[in-house]
């Protein structure tokens, strides 16, 4: 049996499929996905799924339209959970060996223990090649960012470094944040970034200013409640939101910013339903609160909640 990393996983695809029988497994699940969609576009797959073997006990590999599918067992890390019982186990495992090929995804690390259990070594000794989905190593992850963010023309390279700093999960989050940080309107500085990625993934703070413009107020005022008691600084907040509304502004009166196209439509979208006048005035509230923090004349909490109840139309 053949060990690759999946890097070297995908670059053999790209060949197209030259083994039979896989197993899929390690810590880093965005890259057993990519291996997986990989696969996909070169081969029909069909999935099944732990809670439901039977499907698979049923599947004939069979098709009246071509080539019959590629079985895949997903979430092979649930495996133990469903098949407690030797007979159970037994039955899986002949399956397998009944058939010709198959692929075993597992989205997660497995231990030692699991690893050389009775079910997972015969997995083992069943497929050609066992593929490990390591997490990436922090150059590599740094080379990632600074590729994914390259859409972008104002990234310095402190800037790049801090979100290395900042993202300190697996690739499905530094997805998650770069996206965000693609989708910022202004200038990516390094209080910018502080302020997006340290912020609870329960409150997208873009919506924010969407929120506003729509007259969700509730809405709003759980939004902001909550990043104040997370410690989201608030003259940082409406400082974003300032900027957002600018953004809108310009894209309001036919000056949009460069920015990816899933940005750009959300922008021009409520830039039409904002518009330039209703801008303007929006954009005076915000720096009014700004002032009334700043001169103490009122609080951060009361500024921001505040907005809430102000009319700019």
């Amino acid at each position: 049996m053949k060990t690759l990393k999946v890097q070297e996983a995908l670059k053999e695809l790209k060949k197209g499929l030259s083994w039979k029988k896989v197993f899929i497994y390690g810590e880093e699940s965005y890259l057993t996905d990519q291996f997986l969609k990989k696969l996909s576009e070169i081969r029909e797959i069909e999935k099944f799924y732990p809670d439901s073997l039977e499907e698979l006990f049923g599947f004939t590999g069979s098709s009246l339209f071509g080539p019959s599918p590629l079985p895949v067992i997903v979430h092979g890390e649930e495996l133990p959970k469903f098949l407690k019982k030797k007979s159970e186990r037994e039955k899986f495992l002949r399956k397998l060996k009944s058939l010709e090929e198959f692929v075993v995804a597992a989205f997660s690390g497995l231990d030692y223990r699991t690893l050389k259990g009775e079910l997972f070594s015969e997995i083992f000794r069943m497929v050609e090649v066992s593929v490990v989905s390591e997490p990436y190593p922090p150059k590599a992850k740094l080379s990632l960012i600074k590729k994914k963010l390259s859409q972008r023309k104002d990234v310095k390279p402190e800037v790049i470094n801090l979100i290395a700093e900042k993202v300190e999960g697996d690739l499905w989050e530094l997805k998650n944040e770069t996206d965000k940080l693609l989708c910022y309107p202004g200038e990516l500085s390094e209080e910018v970034v502080e302020l997006l990625i340290s912020s609870t993934p329960k409150v997208d703070l873009f919506n924010l200013i969407y929120l506003l413009i729509e007259g969700r107020k509730k809405e709003f005022l759980s939004q902001v409640s909550h990043l104040l008691s997370e410690g989201a600084e608030p003259l940082q907040l409406i400082g974003l939101l300032q900027s957002q509304v600018r953004q809108l502004i310009k894209t309001a009166s036919g000056q949009p910013p460069k920015l990816p196209q899933q940005a750009l439509r959300k922008l021009q979208f409520y830039g039409r339903k904002l518009g330039v006048k209703r801008g303007l005035k929006l954009l005076k509230l915000l720096n009014e609160a700004e002032f009334s923090v700043k001169t103490g004349r009122a609080t951060g909490n009361e500024a921001l909640t505040g907005l809430a109840f102000k009319d700019f139309d």
